[in-house]
């Protein structure tokens, strides 16, 4: 009887971890949230996780993903002074000195605006605006449009900076190179008006500024009801449309469509509550929509179009702010007050107390921020700071292995 020769086992073959894999670990990377802190913790686990973490080409599909830049702090304004606050997790929070301006803000200048990565300052002194970028420093001085001076308007009352980008696929939050555009609104007549000029609708102006050309478009006017606009009131830009209150007991809106280069002035919810405490925000189906602090509730409307162009506003929730954020105590009517919108994050900033919090007005989650006693106006700062973080790390606290 043969005996048939027993072939030699073949050693089994090892597996490969999947982490080895680059591109499985940047699909991972990929999903981490866009807060700073996330990609950093990546980053510092070896030298091929921070390699993968701050490629150029990862680091473009990560903001891609996410669409929305994380919200990384506050620019506390008033006049003469911009400091910033950060919102992130201790130990990730940025110093206060990686944000500030230089040279400083004079006492002559104000915050206008703070959107897409870049500070609007007016310095109604020199006539002028300043565009800065607090990641790179970079400041572009403008001069008022010619056309104001001409007029003899020295002071716009509101601004607002954008990116003008318009490649397919950017995402906002990283615009640093992007072309901008300014828009700045004036109005001719002081907020004091004298009783001649009761029953009297003053006329707005409103002008572009193209960085790409270098120049400010025509003048565009319309007249409004009340008193103007306040330059504390941020605008909000839904779609393609920039939109601000009227001040003080106004139940209107200013409208600056961007596209069409128009002025338009609108109604604000009937039966909303009146005065500051009140903010446009973007609807859940991305139209345009109003939130309002009435007593210790906050309201939240969307305004609907019908098939013939009608507006309509609609109440859609009521909820009491003890619940919100979760206090155990009732909240006093004075006690509160919306500070801002934040855009990217679909979210207002309230301060109650001494205590200032951010709340998404989608999931209705709160989230205490810091505590503060000041009275300024807090304009939030959204970007993408994944370079900015690396940059500014120290080589040996990276490697690890």
């Amino acid at each position: 009887m043969s005996h048939r020769r027993r072939r030699p086992s073949t050693p089994p073959t090892e597996l490969a971890h999947p982490l080895d894999d680059d591109d499985l670990l940047h699909e991972i990377m990929l999903r981490l949230p866009p807060q700073p802190p996330y990609l950093l913790r990546a980053s510092i686990f070896s030298k091929r996780w921070r390699r993968l973490a701050t490629d150029p080409k990862f680091l473009r599909r990560f903001r891609i993903h996410h669409q929305k830049p994380p919200l990384l702090g506050v620019f506390s304004c008033t006049c003469g002074d911009i400091s910033f606050r950060s919102t992130l997790d201790p130990p990730y929070r940025i110093p206060p000195e990686r944000f500030s301006p230089r040279p400083p803000i004079k006492s002559t200048q104000i915050c206008l605006d703070v959107r897409h990565g870049r500070v609007l300052i007016e310095d109604s002194m020199r006539s002028q605006v300043i565009v800065w970028d607090p990641i790179t420093g970079d400041r572009r001085v403008v001069a008022f449009p010619p056309q104001l001076l001409r007029a003899g308007i020295v002071q716009i009352h509101s601004g607002a900076v954008l990116c003008a980008d318009g490649d397919r696929g950017h995402v906002h939050g990283a615009c640093h190179s992007s072309p901008f555009k300014v828009v700045i609104v004036c109005d001719e007549h002081e907020d004091d008006l004298s009783d001649e000029y009761d029953g009297y609708e003053p006329v707005v102006f409103a002008s572009v500024y193209s960085s790409k050309t270098g120049e400010w478009s025509d003048l565009i006017l319309t007249t409004v009801p009340g008193r103007g606009i306040d330059f504390s009131f941020r605008s909000t830009l839904v779609g393609n449309t920039l939109h601000w209150l009227l001040k003080w007991n106004s139940t209107f809106i200013l409208e600056f469509d961007l596209e069409a280069q128009s002025l338009a002035v609108t109604q604000r919810p009937p039966g909303a509550p009146r005065g500051d405490n009140a903010k446009i925000i973007e609807a859940e189906d991305g139209g345009i929509g109003f939130a309002a602090l009435s007593g210790p509730c906050l309201q939240l409307w969307d305004r609907k179009v019908d098939s013939h162009g009608v507006a309509t506003w609609v109440l859609q929730k009521t909820v009491e702010l003890q619940k919100i954020l979760g206090l155990e105590s009732w909240i006093e009517n004075n006690k509160s007050s919306i500070l801002n919108y934040v855009e990217d994050a679909n979210a207002i900033l309230l301060r109650v107390r001494s205590s200032v919090y951010m709340v998404r007005l989608e999931s209705l989650q709160s989230k205490k921020l810091f505590k503060s006693n000041q009275k300024c106006i807090y304009r939030p700062f959204t970007s993408f700071y994944t370079e900015g973080v690396f940059s500014g790390l120290k080589q040996k606290q990276l490697i690890t292995g």
